[in-house]
């Protein structure tokens, strides 16, 4: 997601607030879910909409940036994804989806895109 970010406007500046790691492009990448949701909201504010135990019905026709935290995964902790309202641009992450495995959505946030 900070590949879209850094593209379209929004880059993320070198910072020890994140775990970071530069590209052959020199800008920065975050990777981890958890420094993604305090990049979202130091540049974004607070969501637009959070959810526990989210699902589809939660944010339906909402546009935007999701980033889902759970557990299940080892040491990744969730996952940062495009809404378009009605699908994700790969897996959305929540509650009953197939792509999950052993992955249990814990909270949701989302903020609005134009």
């Amino acid at each position: 997601m900070s590949y879209v970010l850094n593209k379209t406007g929004f880059p993320s500046r070198k910072s020890a607030r994140y775990t970071m790691v530069s590209g052959g492009d020199n800008m920065q990448y975050i990777y981890r879910v958890n420094d993604m949701l305090l990049y979202m909201a130091d540049t974004f504010g607070k969501p637009d909409k959070s959810a526990k135990s989210p699902t589809t019905s939660d944010f339906a026709g909402m546009k935007g940036i999701i980033v889902v935290k759970g557990h299940g995964w080892g040491d990744a902790k969730g996952h940062v994804t495009l809404s378009n309202g009605q699908s994700c641009s790969d897996s959305c992450h929540l509650m009953s989806d197939p792509d999950n495995g052993i992955f249990i959505p814990e909270v949701a946030s989302l903020w609005n895109l134009p």
